[in-house]
């Protein structure tokens, strides 16, 4: 064995030991209390953020070559820092304006809104970036009545869709979308069974359902994962006051991060699966959105699956699809840093074949 290789194989042990390291931290601070980690002073209205941004080039950690049959070619992406204790916890992504515009919710019950820069067609950077509480129907942040841990965004319209999970469980909505961060959200009613969803198994997704489909202009809402043991998340397509309900089926310990319908109309699922051995992984599939109806059991083949060792990904939670002036399909992922030291703040991008 040569001394390359030599250093080559210390370099990857010692990676997978703070992976490890990492992951057992994750999964006790996650277990214990997520909201510890939170900043407990509030953030005032429409707070500027200043942020700064690093490049990353390649999605592969040690240069492998992407996979010529993949309909997913990286892009490009970015580490996100920035000084404000409050800027962290993404865990729901829109992107608006043909790629140039963003809105985000966090778990620690905040918007963020901002601007997507360029270089040559890859994540440049971040611009404008403001944060502000989301607020209830009394106008008081939405954390301080116990549904500040937001999970899930979707944009219809002129209304948004905001999903959150705590001593109970439910759906917000905005309207009208101007001046977003300013308005009051009033709760969507929804079943019992969402209700009751068990904290850290909430509706970690919502997707507005396509023009087109015969449940277009509804809401898919999806939960983190299953409560029966046969590998089946609870899903729901709301529409009109009704709750139509279905499943999505859980592969290989992976539990449901986000969701996104890309323009052609088939949904992405965002998928994340922590362990000790591998640290972070996460994976996209694409359902084919004739198969989402009541009673149907959503499932579909995996387009990209990606672990923290190898390639450069985080607590991968939200996830958002869009068409660029060329008439491109683009996936964009963010991820969720829990404001643990240990995580990375990421902003990642695909073009869909």
């Amino acid at each position: 064995m040569t001394k390359a290789s030599d250093r080559t194989g210390l370099a990857l042990r010692r990676r997978w030991w703070l992976i490890a390291l990492a992951a057992l931290i994750i999964a006790g601070a996650v277990g214990r209390d997520r909201l510890r980690f939170k900043p407990r002073e509030p953030l005032l209205a429409l707070t500027p953020i200043p942020v700064a941004t690093r490049a990353i080039a390649e999605f592969s950690r040690f240069g492998a070559a992407a996979d010529p049959e993949s309909p997913l070619t990286f892009r490009g992406g970015l580490v996100i820092e920035s000084a404000s204790p409050h800027f962290g916890g993404i865990s729901g992504l829109r992107v608006t304006d043909q790629g140039h515009g963003f809105i985000a919710v966090t778990d620690a019950g905040y918007w963020v809104q901002g601007r997507l820069l360029y270089d040559a067609g890859r994540p440049g950077g971040l611009a404008d970036i403001v944060m502000a509480p989301v607020l209830g129907a009394e106008g008081a942040p939405l954390r301080e009545s116990g549904k500040g841990d937001l999970e899930s965004i979707a944009l219809a319209g002129e209304a948004a869709y905001v999903g959150f999970e705590g001593f109970r469980n439910g759906v917000a909505y905005f309207r009208p979308k101007s001046d977003l961060l300013l308005q009051r959200g009033r709760l969507l009613p929804v079943p019992p069974d969402i209700v009751a969803l068990p904290k850290g198994r909430g509706l970690e997704a919502l997707a507005m359902l396509p023009a087109g489909h015969d449940f277009g202009g509804s809401l898919l809402a999806i939960a983190e994962r299953d409560r029966t043991g046969r590998g089946l998340a609870p899903a729901w397509i709301l529409k009109d006051g009704a709750a139509l309900e279905l499943k999505v089926r859980l592969k290989d310990g992976y539990d449901i991060s986000d969701a996104a319908f890309v323009p052609e109309g088939d949904l992405l699922l965002l998928e994340r699966r922590l362990s000790l051995l591998g640290g972070f992984a996460m994976r996209l599939r694409r359902i084919p959105a004739a198969d989402i109806r009541p009673g149907a059991i959503l499932d579909g083949p995996s387009l990209l699956e990606a672990n923290r060792l190898f390639h450069e990904i985080d607590n991968m939670e939200g996830i958002s699809a869009h068409r660029d002036e060329l008439g491109k399909t683009v996936v964009t992922v963010v991820s969720d840093d829990n404001f643990l030291p240990v995580q990375r703040k990421l902003l990642l991008q695909w073009e869909l074949k």
